[in-house]
C-alpha cells in the first residue's frame, strides 16, 4: 500500500488525519458538522457554477450568510486550512505531532499474567498440540559417553524434523489457520492501514499473514529437503571411518541445496508498516 503523501491537500490526507473534525473540535460542534456544511456549499457551488464564472463567494455569501451561516464559516475553514499552503502545512504539523506524542498513547493496563501462555492453565483454545518426539537414546554401538555416529542424524531426520513438516504437521496446519485470519480493527484510515498491514492491500502484497504464510511452506519445504539430505549422509556413511571420508565438498553436495532453501528464510519479516503515514 502506497504512503499517503502529506505534501500537498489531498482526499487520502484529509481522511487520514480526520481534518475536518479539527474544527468540529476547536468550536464544540458535534462530529460531522464541519464536513456536512463544506458538502452541502460544494453542492450548491457545483448546481451554480459554470466553467466560465464559477460562483460570485462573495456576493453569495451576504445574501445566504442568515439561512446557511455554517456553510460560510465550513468554506472559510477550508480555505485558511486545506487550501492554503501554510494552513495546511499547519495542520498536518500539528496532526503528526499528537499521533507521535507520547503523552498520547495509552498503553494497555497492568495485569499479572505473563506474555507466555501455559496453555494448561490458560487454555487459548488454539488447538496446538506439540509433535510427540521421542529421546535420542544413542546408537546399540554406543555404550558409554559420546559416539561418533550417524544415528544422531537419522534421529533429528525422522524424531524432529520429520514429525513438524509435511500435511497435518505443525507448519502446514498453522498455514491452514492463518488462512482464517481477518481482522476488522475499525472503520477509521488508521485502523485499515493496520488491517491491510496484517492481511495485505493488494493480491501482490499479502501482509504479514501472506508474509507468514509464504515463509512457513518454504520452511516445510527446506525441512523436508534437510531432512532427506540427513538420511542420504546417514545411509552412505555407516561408521566412524566412512564419515571421516566425508569432504568439504562432498558435505556441501548432499547438504548444499537443502541450506540454501533455509537461507532464503531470512528474506521474510522486513517489511515495515507505519500508520501515521510517515
Amino acid at each position: 500500500m502506497a504512503s499517503i503523501d502529506w505534501g500537498y491537500p489531498n482526499q487520502e490526507a484529509i481522511t487520514a488525519m480526520h481534518a475536518y473534525s479539527t474544527h468540529d473540535e476547536a468550536k464544540g460542534y458535534p462530529a460531522g458538522t464541519t464536513q456536512a456544511a463544506y458538502d452541502s456549499w460544494m453542492a450548491y457551488y457545483n448546481k451554480h457554477s459554470n466553467s466560465r464564472t464559477g460562483v460570485d463567494y462573495d456576493k453569495w455569501k451576504d445574501s445566504v450568510r442568515a439561512e446557511h451561516p455554517e456553510w460560510i464559516e465550513a468554506r472559510d475553514w477550508y480555505t485558511s486550512n486545506i487550501t492554503d499552503t501554510n494552513g495546511w502545512k499547519k495542520l498536518v504539523s500539528d496532526y503528526k505531532g499528537q499521533i507521535t506524542d507520547p503523552s498520547n498513547v495509552k498503553p494497555p493496563a497492568f495485569n499479572t499474567q505473563s506474555d507466555w501462555i501455559d496453555e494448561t492453565k490458560t487454555p487459548t483454545g488454539s488447538g496446538f498440540k506439540p509433535p510427540a518426539i521421542n529421546g535420542f537414546k544413542g546408537d546399540a554401538a554406543a555404550t558409554k559417553g559420546v559416539a561418533v555416529n550417524t544415528a544422531a542424524l537419522e534421529w533429528f531426520a525422522k524424531e524432529v524434523l520429520q514429525k513438524i513438516t509435511g500435511p497435518g504437521n505443525v507448519l502446514l496446519s498453522t498455514v491452514d489457520q492463518l488462512n482464517l485470519v481477518d481482522p476488522k480493527p475499525g472503520g477509521f484510515a488508521r485502523a485499515e492501514v493496520l488491517r491491510q498491514a496484517i492481511v495485505g492491500a493488494t493480491a501482490q502484497d499479502g501482509g504479514v499473514k501472506g508474509d507468514m504464510k509464504d515463509m512457513l511452506v518454504n520452511m516445510n519445504t527446506s525441512l523436508i529437503a534437510v531432512a532427506d539430505a540427513l538420511l542420504k549422509m546417514a545411509g552412505d556413511y555407516r561408521n566412524l571411518e566412512e564419515l571421516n571420508k566425508l569432504t568439504n565438498d562432498k558435505l556441501n553436495e548432499i547438504m548444499g541445496e537443502s541450506f540454501k532453501g533455509l537461507d532464503g528464510l531470512g528474506t521474510y519479516g522486513t517489511k515495515t508498516v507505519k500508520t501515521d503515514g510517515n
